[in-house]
C-alpha cells in the first residue's frame, strides 16, 4: 500500500547547472521565465555550452520529469519517481515511517489502519491490553519477546514487544550487530550499564536497521510497535503467506494474550524471588505481593539483570516452548 502522504509532481531542472535542483512546474510560467523562452541564451550556465547548437524556443538543457515528495515533511524535497517496491513510501513499510507515525499515530498507541489498508483490522475491533501492555494481534511474537510484522508485499519489520519495553524501561544505547544481510537479526541494548543481546530466532534478509535509535534509543520502549522498530527486511516469498519460515516457532498474535499473562506472572514470581533472597548483609525483603514496577531493569544490579535477561530475553528461549 502506498503512503497517503506521498505526493506526485512534475518538475524541471537544468542539466547545465553545477547543482541540480528540481523545481515544480507552475501554470503560466512557460514563455515567461528565461529557461523556457529564447532568453536562455543570456543564461551564464547555458551560454558557454550552446555555441554551435541550433537555436530553440527554450533552453536545450531544460529537462522535465516526474517526481515524488512527502506531504508530511516540513521541507519539500523532490525525489525522482520510482515504482521500486523497496521504497518505503510505495509499500506497507510506510507504517513505520517517523513522519507517517507523527501524523497518523501521534500518541504512539499503535499504527492505525487507514481506509484501504492492506493489513487486517483487529478481530475484536480493539487491541487487547494485558496489564497496560498492548498486544497487537496482527503480529507474531518470539518467546524472547521480539515481534515480527509481515506485510502483504513481503516487507517485514522486527522489534521488541510491549513486555520487553515495560521491563527494560530506559535503554541508553543500541548497537546493530546485523545491520544488513542474511542471518538472525541481532541488536545489543545497553540497559543500566549492562549489554543485553536481542536475537530474533529465525534467519531473515535484513535490508536496514532503525538508525534513528542510535541517537534516540528511548523510542524503542516508548513506542515499541511503531517508531521503536529495530530491523526491516524484504522477503518477497513471504508475501501473503501464513506458514513461512520467518514465522516458524513464533506465537500467533491471536494466541499471544494468554502467553503475555503467563509471562507477567513469571515476572512477578521472578522479582519476588529476588527480593526474598538473602542479601550480603543478611537482610531480606518481605514478599508482600503487588505488581512489578515499570522499568524494573533499572533497579537491578548487574547479576540480577543478567539473570532477568537469561530468563526472559535470551536467544535460547526460542529453542524451547515457555508458554
Amino acid at each position: 500500500m502506498k503512503c497517503p502522504f506521498l505526493r506526485d509532481a512534475n518538475v524541471k531542472y537544468c542539466e547545465a547547472s553545477a547543482y541540480r535542483k528540481m523545481i515544480a512546474k507552475t501554470v503560466g510560467a512557460a514563455g515567461v521565465e528565461r529557461c523556457s523562452s529564447q532568453a536562455y541564451v543570456e543564461c551564464p550556465a547555458a551560454a558557454p555550452r550552446i555555441e554551435g547548437l541550433r537555436p530553440s524556443e527554450h533552453c536545450p538543457f531544460l529537462h522535465e520529469s516526474h517526481a515524488e515528495f512527502c506531504g508530511a515533511a516540513s521541507v519539500t524535497k523532490y525525489i525522482p519517481a520510482t515504482n521500486d517496491l523497496l521504497s518505503r513510501c510505495n509499500s506497507d513499510g510506510h507504517f513505520y515511517c517517523e513522519l507517517y507515525l507523527a501524523h497518523a499515530d501521534p500518541q504512539g498507541d499503535r499504527r492505525p489502519q487507514p481506509h484501504g489498508a492492506s493489513r487486517p483490522p483487529q478481530p475484536s475491533g480493539r487491541m487487547p491490553v494485558v496489564d497496560g501492555i498492548p498486544v497487537p494481534q496482527e503480529l507474531s511474537y518470539a518467546p524472547n519477546h521480539m515481534w515480527l510484522d509481515v506485510a502483504e508485499d513481503g516487507h517485514c519489520h522486527v522489534g521488541i514487544d510491549g513486555f520487553a519495553a515495560k521491563v527494560l524501561g530506559a535503554v541508553h544505547k543500541v548497537t546493530f550487530v546485523t545491520p544488513r544481510g542474511g542471518g538472525r537479526p541481532v541488536a545489543v541494548l545497553r540497559v543500566n550499564g549492562v549489554d543485553l543481546q536481542m536475537v530474533f530466532p529465525n534467519a531473515l534478509h535484513v535490508t536496514g536497521a532503525n538508525a534513528y535509535l542510535r541517537t534516540t534509543p528511548q523510542k524503542m520502549t516508548a513506542d515499541p510497535y511503531g517508531a521503536g522498530w529495530l530491523f526491516e527486511t524484504f522477503e518477497p516469498s513471504l508475501a501473503a503467506t501464513t506458514t513461512a519460515s520467518a514465522r516458524e516457532g513464533l506465537i500467533d498474535g491471536r494466541a499471544a494474550v494468554p502467553w503475555m499473562r503467563n509471562e507477567l506472572d513469571r515476572l512477578n514470581e521472578f522479582v519476588h524471588d529476588l527480593t526474598a533472597a538473602q542479601h550480603s548483609d543478611g537482610s531480606r525483603f518481605m514478599a508482600d505481593g503487588g505488581a512489578v514496577e515499570d522499568g524494573i531493569a533499572s533497579r537491578l544490579d548487574a547479576d540480577s539483570l543478567i539473570n532477568l535477561n537469561t530468563e526472559f530475553f535470551a536467544a535460547q528461549l526460542t529453542w524451547r516452548r515457555v508458554w
